[in-house]
């Protein structure tokens, strides 16, 4: 069984600790050397807003300073990373904007708001004033699937009716995609089911079972490129999905831990295609350290770590 060396382990943590942002420092600390979950918050606080809404790219592929539900998805998932709970002025907040932003009339929240074309963002988050949206919202999972199951987490905070509401939504929308799920509508509703219980559970869990295989990328060939791959499906032996990819997810394994950098990081494997060339390279290297942090986290849940 191959592990990343702890020579590699310990280049990794160097990178970390001198080049990525302080809250994936902070993360790194709460999962390797066991900090307690406070440091992370804290560092996660600077990104939320007077509105309760996460902004200041903490996304760092869009460089909005104000509030988004989808900016606010990410720093949920930070908050779900470390076990934070409904009780916690930080969850109340974010809780209270997502309720507050949801477009009733549509049915739906938006990802990003228009003010989005004024700052530096990758293309793909340019938004469109013909069509009130950005690219990548061509269908209604992402993110508002992700931000139902963040509901879920904190149902305390949600009127009952309103959490049937977009619960009964997520359903309906799910058995509108195709059978092959695009992968970014695959790890909302992968998030979602994470919160569900009973038989939207089950519903959801049949729904993603299936699609598995075909939404993932199985070739070891084409991992180098954008797609989604085992490991991002399958974060631990005890992901419902291990059984339909246990053998990609070895081979994962290993594709990740001999594809680390010579400095110790992984880095993107994508751009913003020449645009705001300046502000991308900002970008990039928290993408690394974010990334970093991420793949060292999947490794140890594997136990392929030498530590």
């Amino acid at each position: 069984m191959k592990k990343l060396s702890n020579e590699k382990f310990q280049l990794a943590k160097k990178f970390i600790k001198e080049q990525a942002r302080p809250i994936d420092q902070a993360l790194f600390s709460y999962v390797f050397e066991d900090e307690n979950k406070e440091k992370v918050l804290e560092e996660l606080k600077k990104f939320q807003n007077e509105d309760g809404g996460f902004g200041h790219a903490i996304e760092p592929d869009f460089r909005l300073q104000i509030s988004s539900p989808m900016a606010t998805t990410v720093g949920l998932q930070y908050a779900r990373s470390v076990g934070a709970t409904s009780r916690e002025k930080i969850i109340e907040a974010a809780i209270t904007y997502l309720l507050n932003s949801y477009n009733h009339q549509r049915q739906r929240w938006q990802a990003l708001s228009k003010e989005v074309n004024e700052v530096p963002h990758a293309p793909w988050w340019s938004y469109n004033v013909e069509t009130d949206a950005c690219g990548v919202e061509e269908t209604w999972a992402n993110p508002s699937a992700e931000i139902v199951g963040y509901l879920h987490d904190h149902k305390s905070l949600v009127k009952e009716s309103f959490l049937e509401e977009v619960t009964s939504l997520a359903l309906e929308q799910l058995n509108h995609l195709p059978e092959s799920i695009e992968m970014h509508d695959f790890l909302c509703y992968q998030r979602l089911v994470d919160s569900l219980h009973g038989e939207a559970e089950k519903k959801v869990k049949t729904r993603l079972r299936g699609s598995t295989r075909l939404t993932v990328t199985l070739n070891p060939a084409e991992w180098s490129g954008y797609s989604v791959r085992p490991l991002q499906i399958v974060h631990t032996p005890n992901s419902p999905f291990y059984d339909l990819l246990e053998h990609e997810v070895e081979l994962n394994l290993q594709f990740e831990i001999d594809t680390i950098g010579e400095d110790g990081a992984w880095r993107p494997n994508w751009s913003w295609f020449g645009q705001y060339e300046e502000e991308w390279k900002k970008a990039e290297v928290e993408w690394a350290g974010y990334l970093t942090v991420s793949k060292l986290i999947t490794l140890k849940n594997f136990d392929r770590i030498e530590l």
